[in-house]
């Protein structure tokens, strides 16, 4: 079919161009007695042969091409090549490995559109047939490209992530691949020949902003990359369509879509495969600090969000996976470990192995490590999936290697608007969480969510959202109106007016900030764990063991380590102080480029095998074009001895050519 973006390339010796006689539109009628029915002539003897004749030498002239495009070519692009398009210049290999690929992954090849009908016709006037639709081009077009050769490896991109910490570990990994494969990452634009940007879908502002960086790159001349949840969870942002892509889960491939956007090419890779591996390369944004995805996706089905569209159904990673990337994160000088997903609770419900088996791992390795200076974050978790292992969890919080922090969002306090949203609780459930884990877990930190204004919300069921937040007066509240995302349920209903959304957020915000939580820490002794420095103040940054935010005078001997530090200063969202006693634990010193080298021994070994796998192809492919032509030219001298004695039968044998 035209429509279908990937039949060319599953079927790339077909994409030859072909001469229009072989795809004849019907003959004329001769005449139309109605509307709905039409006599045809049909064809002469005379154009029966002189197709048939034509068809043979379609397939000399296929025959000579395949055998001229798809022997192995040794250049430099070659040698630096990866797995993947690079691959399509083996035609012969392409259509095989694309049809068992074409599962988890969606290619497109965008030519530029021919505008005028004119142009159309005089293409085919010259003979040439394409399979694809008229603006696209199939893969031999790949091989034929005029595009100068470039040597892959050698350029600069510019990296920009927004979102979650999810995002920004899938971000950590790309740039750790082309670092790698020896691209450079820079923070620059103007500096970049192609810009790679992460998106987040989660508010309509961010995505707007992400729209806003691809527009203006392309009007900056650059090459573009787009990956993340916005071209995953809605394909049919116009900003996008011209773009290469990179699926939410096809982040290995990231070098593969630079290459070919480089050469020009527009690569859309957004088929969901396999999860991401976890020891792939990674440069991670604070050296300190590790981000270790524990799953992709989550079983809730919330009607405002669109994570889901893109992040899909849950997916996660074995106990042993996440294990074995703790330890060596550890070993490579990392001191804190973030645990991320869409949803912790609801880890390995898939695997019929739940939270607990994690948890009980996690325990032991940090019990067999004994390291003082390393903690251990638990991420965000939906109140539905976590009442169940709430034992679990609080075990987890009291270890003295893992901070007493949770994320648990609510997000409305009236049971109507959670039935709304489906967010599958109670406001009862809510609170008998926060209870609890206060209960269990001395000092523990708890923050949460709060939508402001989701549609069909009165007065009323704001004001008690409003209680909530007085009764409970939790430490950390992310605040944030309510915004329409295009293709979920939530899009359709009937919104509140912007102006009260507006003034219910500033009057949440208001009472939040009245709050003094942190008071109690004033001249109190605490420690402290410090991963970062703040330029901007001169100070060094660090949290406590409930993931309160401290602040010290700037000392870089701090980072990788932890001190008990003399409170002399509280505010809303941290605390101040001093020095007063530093870990006697050796500072540790993380990795600048954590598993580069790895990579780049891999890589040559693979490129080895590939080099190989690629000369086997091309003898394969090599001996099946022989034996093809051979059989062509055989049924050739076949047909031309059959026309040779019918055109001269009536002589041969003294015939009349009635009786003939």
């Amino acid at each position: 079919s035209p429509r279908s973006r990937i039949a060319a390339l599953q079927h790339v010796a077909a994409s030859y161009p072909r001469p229009l006689f072989l795809h004849p539109a019907p003959c004329k009628a001769k005449r139309a007695d109605t509307p709905f029915r039409r006599t045809f002539t049909r064809p002469s003897k005379a154009t029966k042969f002189t197709r048939r004749v034509l068809r043979i030498r379609w397939r000399f002239t296929r025959t000579r091409w395949i055998l001229t495009t798809t022997m192995p070519q040794r250049t430099e692009s070659s040698a630096c090549a990866t797995t993947g398009l690079a691959d399509i210049e083996d035609i012969g290999s392409a259509a095989g490995d694309l049809e068992t690929r074409s599962a988890a992954a969606e290619v497109t090849v965008h030519a530029p559109s021919e505008k005028s009908t004119s142009a159309r016709r005089r293409r085919k006037m010259q003979g040439t047939f394409s399979a694809a639709a008229p603006t696209e081009r199939s893969a031999s077009t790949l091989v034929e490209d005029d595009t100068p050769r470039m040597v892959p490896g050698t350029q600069t991109v510019f990296l920009k992530t927004y979102g979650c910490a999810h995002n920004t570990s899938d971000s950590e990994y790309m740039a750790g691949l082309l670092l790698s494969y020896g691209y450079r990452i820079t923070e620059n634009m103007d500096e970049a020949d192609l810009c790679l940007l992460n998106s987040c879908t989660v508010k309509g502002p961010s995505q707007q902003s992400f729209v806003n960086l691809v527009t203006d790159a392309k009007k900056a001349g650059k090459r573009v990359v787009v990956s993340g949840c916005v071209p995953q969870g809605d394909r049919t942002i116009p900003e996008l369509e011209d773009t290469s892509t990179i699926g939410v889960q096809q982040i290995e491939r990231v070098v593969e879509v630079v290459e070919e956007t480089l050469k020009g090419h527009t690569v859309k890779f957004l088929g969901k495969k396999t999860l991401p591996r976890l020891d792939l390369p990674k440069i991670r944004k604070n050296p300190y600090i590790e981000i270790v995805p524990i799953a992709v996706g989550c079983l809730s089905a919330c009607t405002y969000c669109k994570t889901k569209h893109a992040r899909g159904q849950l997916g996660s990673y074995e106990v042993s996976a996440i294990i074995d990337r703790v330890r060596q994160v550890i070993r490579e000088g990392v001191v804190e470990v973030w645990l991320s997903s869409e949803d912790t609770g609801a880890y390995g419900r898939d695997l019929h192995k739940p939270l607990p088996y994690l948890i009980d791992a996690l325990i032991e390795v940090l019990d067999e490590i004994n390291d003082p200076n390393v903690m251990l974050r638990f991420g965000m978790t939906n109140p539905p999936y976590v009442m169940d292992h709430l034992d679990a969890v609080v075990r987890l919080l009291n270890h003295r290697n893992v901070y007493a922090f949770l994320h648990v969002p609510v997000q409305a306090g009236s049971d109507r608007v959670l039935d709304k949203m489906k967010r599958e609780y109670t406001v009862a459930d809510f609170r008998h969480i926060v209870e609890y884990v206060r209960k269990n877990v001395p000092g523990v930190t708890i923050s949460t969510d709060i939508i402001c204004g989701f549609p069909t919300e009165t007065d009323e069921e704001f004001s008690m959202t409003l209680e909530l937040t007085k009764d409970l007066e939790l430490h950390n509240m992310n605040i944030s109106q309510f915004y329409p995302r295009p293709g979920t349920p939530a899009m359709r209903m009937k919104r509140v007016p912007t102006n009260v959304v507006k003034d219910r957020s500033r009057a949440i915000t208001r009472l939040v900030h009245a709050m003094s939580p942190l008071d109690p820490f004033l001249g109190q002794r605490v420690r402290a764990w410090f991963t970062e420095v703040s330029d901007k103040h001169n100070q060094s940054l660090g949290h406590t063991k409930n993931y309160t935010q401290c602040m010290v005078p700037r000392d870089d001997a701090l980072l990788g380590k932890s001190a008990l530090v003399e409170i002399t200063e509280t505010q809303r969202w941290c605390i101040i102080g001093k020095v007063v006693e530093e870990s006697s634990a050796p500072q540790k010193q993380p990795s600048a480029v954590p598993g580069v080298a790895e990579a780049a021994a891999s890589h040559e070994v693979k490129a080895a095998e590939l080099a190989e796998q690629r000369a086997a192809q091309g003898a394969v492919q090599e001996k099946k074009s022989s034996s093809h032509l051979a059989r062509d030219v055989v049924f050739a001298a076949a047909v031309a001895l059959a026309l040779l004695v019918l055109w001269s039968g009536p002589r041969m044998f003294g015939l009349e050519k009635r009786v003939w």
